[in-house]
């Protein structure tokens, strides 16, 4: 067998396969020092971090002359938290190349990871004089580091800047000057200096998309969207732009904008579960029913397990009168996951729709159990009792709700349900509370029994608490 693990085009597993062969008969002096490599590789890859790690310590027996093995020992180490072993594998690496400015920085992170700073920092001198550039980038992120834990946090942003300045779309600088920003709730500085780092770069993608952030943090949301645009325009791979852009654009109820971003990002990016289902979001928002159900169900296929998915197809056919279609989606939600308030909640009203009035109040109690500090789920009970009459279980569901939760909807119900049980003195004095608590919302009243506007005493206190113009 050749000892090139590569010949004939295995793939890694097959490579692994054989190297457990391989130990087993003894044979692992035909490696060479790359089979080795990519072995270590794959089980970095895998996460089988210990597995890296007696392979890399085979090939060290094998090849311990050759200073990227020690560093790669070190970089597991370092990754099992492990500095003591990292920092002995590092002076073997330096041992055999004193000018390995890599091994260098990898020890400075070993020293910030053991708080020593004085000594990192003296690492970082010796390589700012003698490193290359990207060797000194590598060390200004790391002085940053050491800032951001000190809280030195002007420290922290000028050794960013330098990075940034000169290389604009250094990522982990960015991921750096977000976090500096955060902490300092810095968004108006963040802006001004992503503004000037693209006026000299206006490519630099993630700048774009921090001054997006930035925006959204300040409440400026038109120019966030626009900040995130520009993020994937320039870099058509960058899903977190996407996202981002048309989550946002939901949120402010620009459904059709939001709808062509996400398909933007399935035409850039491929099929996505989660992204069909987003846009299926957006045409549940627009009413079209067709087309969110056809992106929900294509979401469905990607990804069987998702809860929200079944809920949201239930949603669009309750919308279409489709009760008994919805329950079945409703069931599948519930089965995948059964503590969601919503999903007892919409089960419930489903019941209620086709007349399973005691199904319906079984379903509205689960979703009270659940969601006790939700108002919505108490209302749209109290609201459902008192719609089929049960006056007074509409009350003792409100009373009960005054133990979790409070709002103004709440004590329109009660109102309207006190009405009703002819106890109009305690009516008008909840009433009171609801209309100095919150006016608009009196419309409820009326939505839910129109001939309240005939209650002369009713409107005469709705009146009194209109408020001026």
């Amino acid at each position: 067998m050749d000892g090139n693990l590569n010949a004939n085009n295995n793939t890694i597993p097959n490579i692994v396969n054989e190297f457990e062969a391989m130990s087993q008969n003894g044979g692992l002096n035909l490696l060479h020092e790359k089979d080795f490599i990519e072995l270590i590789l794959y089980f970095e890859k895998e996460l089988m971090l210990d597995k890296a790690l007696e392979i890399t310590d085979l090939a060290l027996e094998r090849f311990s002359y050759i200073p990227d093995l020690f560093l790669k020992k070190a970089q597991i180490l370092i990754a099992l938290n492990n500095t003591s072993e990292a920092f002995e594998a590092l002076d073997q690496a330096l041992m055999l190349a004193p000018a390995e400015n890599e091994a260098k920085l990898m020890k400075a992170n070993c020293l910030i990871m053991d708080k020593a700073y004085d000594d990192a920092f003296s690492i970082f001198s010796d390589i700012m004089v003698s490193g290359s550039y990207k060797e000194r980038l590598s060390a200004s992120l790391l002085k940053a580091n050491i800032h951001e834990i000190l809280k030195d946090y002007n420290q922290m942003f000028t050794h960013i800047k330098f990075v940034l300045d000169l290389e604009p779309g250094n990522e982990p600088a960015m991921e750096k000057l977000w976090s500096y920003m955060e902490a300092q709730r810095s968004y108006h500085q963040g802006i001004n200096y992503l503004n000037q780092l693209l006026n000299n770069d206006p490519y630099a993608y993630l700048a774009w998309y921090n001054l997006g952030q930035a925006y959204s943090c300040i409440g400026e949301y038109e120019n966030a969207i626009a900040a995130y645009e520009y993020s994937f325009i320039i870099q058509p791979s960058f899903e977190l732009g996407y996202k981002d852009c048309a989550d946002l654009a939901f949120q402010l109820c620009k459904y059709k904008f939001a709808l062509k971003v996400y398909s933007d990002a399935l035409e850039n990016l491929g099929p996505d579960s989660e992204v069909f289902a987003c846009i299926g979001e957006c045409y549940l928002k627009l009413k079209q029913y067709r087309l969110a159900r056809l992106n929900f169900r294509k979401s469905n296929r990607l990804d069987p397990y998702n809860d929200e998915v079944h809920y949201n197809l239930g949603i669009c056919f309750a919308a279409e009168h489709k009760y008994e279609i919805a329950l079945q989606h409703y069931f599948k939600a519930l089965k995948i996951e059964d503590c969601r308030e919503e999903y007892f909640a919409a089960a419930a009203e489903a019941f209620y729709k086709i007349g399973e009035v005691d199904k319906a109040n079984y379903y509205f109690i689960k979703a009270t159990e659940i969601g006790g500090d939700i108002p919505e789920i108490w209302f749209a009970h109290a609201k459902f009792l008192y719609e089929i009459e049960e006056y007074q279980k509409s009350l003792e569901i409100l009373e009960e709700a005054d133990e979790y939760t409070y709002s103004a909807e709440l004590l329109y119900i009660k109102v309207l349900t006190l009405v009703a049980l002819d106890r109009k003195d305690e009516a008008s004095e909840i009433l009171k509370e609801a209309l100095s608590e919150d006016y608009e919302t009196h419309r409820i009243l009326f939505q839910i029994n129109p001939n309240l506007k005939d209650d002369a005493e009713m409107t005469s206190i709705i009146n009194y608490f209109q408020p001026e113009d």
